[in-house]
């Protein structure tokens, strides 16, 4: 009998398979000094790709919202998201000689989580019911922010980190965003922004 995680309601041997997914995936990891942040960035993955009937952050298609177009993979857009980040700060903290209140460590993880709500909006079962009763339930009920900042919360990553991921898209407009999710906004509207002119994406309406 497969033993169930009484805390995220998953069978621990599956919970594994699908961290070990994320590792695979996430190349930016690796850039993650700090052992338990690193750990805690795999374990928010597979928590959100668990609930959602996901194996793999790649089984989500590679487009910043659900029918958008498509170019690369989901994980390759959290590690391009985290790449542009570190080079913002590298970029000011090099010109000003002046160092931000808080390490790589924290960009890079933040980065990677930006969007860990998003397989709530990929999940094929919850679009469909969605779509049926939209009057009951909303289309979608809960957006990607809100939700990344739930599995977020749960699984205890660092508030900075849950902060991104709920304030990085439109949501954030109705606070005052830290500076890593302003940073991280930028980066993640850089690489979807780069790719739509180079690719001729018309009207691709990317950004929500």
């Amino acid at each position: 009998m497969n033993e169930v995680s009484e805390t995220y309601g998953v069978e621990d041997a599956h919970l594994e398979k699908v961290k070990a997914n994320v590792r695979d995936e996430l190349e930016m990891l690796r850039s993650i000094g700090d052992e338990g942040l690193r750990e805690h960035v795999v374990l928010a993955w597979a928590v959100a790709l668990c609930w959602n009937g996901f194996e793999a952050i790649n089984d989500m298609p590679g487009s910043a919202r659900p029918g958008a177009p498509e170019k690369g993979t989901q994980a390759q857009h959290m590690d391009g998201t985290a790449r542009i980040a570190v080079g913002i700060k590298g970029a000011i903290e090099e010109t000003l000689s002046d160092r931000m209140p808080f390490d790589d460590d924290m960009l890079i993880a933040s980065a990677l989580c930006h969007d860990l709500g998003k397989p709530v909006e990929y999940s094929v079962a919850n679009r469909e019911r969605w779509a049926k009763n939209r009057v009951l339930y909303g289309r979608p009920s809960v957006r990607h922010p809100a939700y990344g900042a739930h599995v977020a919360l749960t699984v205890g990553l660092p508030e900075e980190v849950m902060h991104v991921a709920a304030a990085h898209a439109v949501e954030g407009n109705y606070v005052q965003r830290s500076l890593l999710a302003h940073i991280v906004q930028y980066a993640d509207d850089a690489y979807w922004f780069t790719i739509e002119n180079w690719d001729g994406w018309v009207d691709s309406g990317l950004r929500l």
